[in-house]
């Protein structure tokens, strides 16, 4: 069950209390707001969620825990106390620019359990850090021994004024006793710590990841090859029933871009259009040209242009239309519309010197 902190207790009393009038009112305010300005100038007061700016170890503050036979590992400034490091700070102490790093093993007033960040901004709002440290403090009180309450300590207003945005929740002994052991050690909790950092893929999710992006590729690229080949085949068919009817060797048909080739000469255009289609957006222009020859040879089986808008949507069934039996082919027909013969097949200058 969560310990219930300080801040709470103060603030159950006092929406609780029915014997105070106006003046124990004027009274709290009073009180909360000179707590609100020294939490900013680094001092606490007893039973609140803020910290201590604290003595040293030989001459602890009135109220400090007694720290008889602590030993002292070494000093620092209290900006480089990290997680899991034991001080001399209490509840009851000021805390200068230095603080005593003390064994754990030995008595101590508090112990860190995790670092605050504060908001960088120019002025903070009366009570802001207050409201931020709670949130960040209280977020890991859950696995502290009933015994133990959490406290704060934040930069001074000088501190603040020079970028300082450092603080630090550090866990005291509930009655102002000194602390002899690690929290880790003690009955009832264990240390709180931060939430660990999300562990990378394991290699086994990365093989399973990519198994089963496989077996999803696999059938849609088995469905694409299947689609392009029963094309290729109908496409391959209608033009083999096409080029016979014109004279031209049905195994050009089946062959992969010699059909294109055999296709635009036999449509009067000249056959090397075929190699654009391997130049990035040259298969537009090599497009355009095969549709001014599929508009020919329409004209050569005596079709309108909407033979044409039908080779277009649908290539098939217009070569399946013209290849087809009843279908007359007359090259000589383009003459009389002023276009020259077909490259290939009846009517072709091969064909005509054969």
């Amino acid at each position: 069950m969560r310990t219930q902190l300080p801040y709470e207790r103060e603030r159950l009393r006092s929406t609780r209390s029915t014997s105070s009038g106006l003046a124990r009112r004027a009274g709290i305010s009073a009180f909360v707001g000179a707590v609100v300005v020294l939490a900013l100038s680094g001092c606490v007061a007893p039973a609140r969620f803020s910290a201590a700016p604290a003595a040293s170890v030989a001459t602890p503050a009135p109220g400090a825990p007694d720290l008889t036979g602590s030993s002292v590992l070494r000093t620092v400034p209290y900006k480089q106390l990290a997680i899991g490091d034991c001080t001399d700070v209490s509840a009851h102490s000021k805390v200068s620019e230095t603080v005593q790093i003390l064994d754990c093993a030995s008595p101590h007033a508090s112990e860190v359990f995790m670092t605050i960040n504060f908001p960088d901004v120019t002025t903070p709002k009366p009570g802001s850090l207050q409201a931020v440290a709670e949130d960040v403090c209280g977020a890991y009180t859950d696995p502290l021994p009933a015994s133990i309450t959490p406290i704060w300590v934040g930069p001074t207003t000088a501190e603040w004024a020079t970028g300082t945005r450092f603080g630090l929740c550090l866990a005291v002994d509930s009655a102002n006793h000194a602390l002899t052991e690690p929290l880790s050690q003690l009955e009832g909790g264990a240390a709180p710590a931060a939430p660990a950092a999300p562990a990378p893929p394991s290699t086994t999710y990365l093989r399973d990841l990519a198994f089963g992006f496989a077996v999803g590729l696999l059938p849609a690229l088995a469905l694409g090859a299947l689609f392009v080949l029963a094309f290729y085949m109908v496409w391959s068919l209608a033009l083999t029933s096409l080029f016979r009817k014109v004279g031209i060797p049905v195994w050009k048909a089946w062959v992969p871009y010699v059909q294109t080739w055999t296709l635009l000469r036999l449509g009067g255009q000249n056959g090397n259009w075929l190699w654009l289609m391997f130049v990035p957006y040259g298969g537009i222009v090599t497009s355009v040209f095969m549709y001014i020859g599929m508009h020919r040879i329409g004209i050569a089986f005596g079709k309108d242009s909407g033979t044409l808008v039908l080779g277009i949507f649908l290539p098939f069934v217009w070569a399946f239309t013209l290849g087809r039996t009843n279908e007359v082919y007359r090259p000589e027909a383009l003459a009389w519309h002023g276009y020259p013969p077909p490259l290939e097949g009846y009517g072709s200058i091969t064909s005509a010197s054969a």
